[in-house]
């Protein structure tokens, strides 16, 4: 009998708790999920915050961001045809915050900023 899992393939991935713990307070309060989604050959960042306009956890306003991972990191080991798992930790674990924090709006207004500053500094 073939094992369950052997072609088993997930089109998305929550990474929040993860980026939790690597940026902790850098992020965006009003965060409740930060997802990758591999779909139709594209790889998106699914962010869902809380609406601010009518503030309430039952509200929700989710952003998709279509990213050009391959030419936006220019790392071939963040693609499309690398599992979802890999881009997870690759995302969480080895892509430079100036890049992500171009890729969704998922830090603090005032974290941005210090990113990008430091990203020019450099």
């Amino acid at each position: 009998m073939k094992q369950l899992f052997d072609g088993f393939r997930s089109t998305s991935l929550e990474v929040l708790p993860n980026l939790k713990e690597r940026y902790g307070l850098l992020l965006r309060r009003d965060l409740l999920s930060v997802q990758i989604i591999h779909n139709a050959g594209q790889v998106w960042v699914e962010y869902t915050v809380t609406d601010q306009d009518n503030y309430s956890f039952d509200n929700k306003k989710t952003v998709k961001r279509f990213c050009d991972l391959d030419n936006e990191a220019g790392d071939p080991h963040f693609s499309v045809n690398a599992s979802i798992f890999e881009n997870g930790r690759y995302l969480v674990e080895e892509l430079p915050p100036t890049i992500l924090a171009k890729m969704a709006d998922i830090f603090d207004e005032t974290a941005a900023a210090a990113i990008t500053t430091y990203a020019k500094q450099g």
